[in-house]
């Protein structure tokens, strides 16, 4: 009888810790603060999501904000994904990796709590990302390519390269 009630202590502890480390999952995730984020890769404006979390690490899912430049040297990027981690106060890297095989790691600082930009490169471009902006804001810190002008539309809600 004694067998049994251990073997179910230990049991019921199990799934009682299992339980625990999916809630604090799950909570990590709701504490997270998403943000607007822009950037410029390989030449093409996406625009989408960067979640900063409490533990120090987060996200990035960015997707075309318009139609793709029609450009025989490189494949249009419909999506780009990356995880985030911090490396000091302010500051952290940023791995991305885009549909079209471009992988980038990006060095990010924060300008406040909720707001940051990064830069770094492809193997044939420079990248440059910001999260928490407004466009017009975010313009000053994203880089067009050369003989390009990055523009807000009439709108506000997003940037376009002309």
């Amino acid at each position: 009888m004694k067998l049994a009630s251990a073997w179910a202590l230990a049991l019921g502890m199990g799934l009682g810790v299992s339980g625990c480390a999916r809630l604090s999952e799950t909570g990590v995730l709701l504490l997270g603060t998403t943000l607007p984020a822009l950037s410029i890769v390989n030449g093409q404006v996406l625009q989408g999501e960067v979640q900063l979390l409490p533990d120090r690490t987060g996200s990035v899912a960015l997707r075309t904000s318009a139609n793709p430049p029609n450009s025989p040297e490189t494949a249009p990027i419909s999506n780009c994904m990356g995880r985030l981690h911090f490396s000091g106060t302010t500051a952290g890297e940023i791995d991305l990796r885009c549909n079209d095989g471009s992988v980038a790691t990006l060095v990010f600082s924060l300008v406040s709590d909720a707001t940051g930009y990064a830069y770094g490169q492809t193997a044939t471009a420079p990248v440059s990302l910001t999260f928490g902006m407004r466009p017009a804001v975010a313009r000053a810190y994203l880089t067009a390519p050369p003989a390009k002008k990055l523009v807000e539309r009439a709108d506000g809600s997003s940037l376009e390269l002309q």
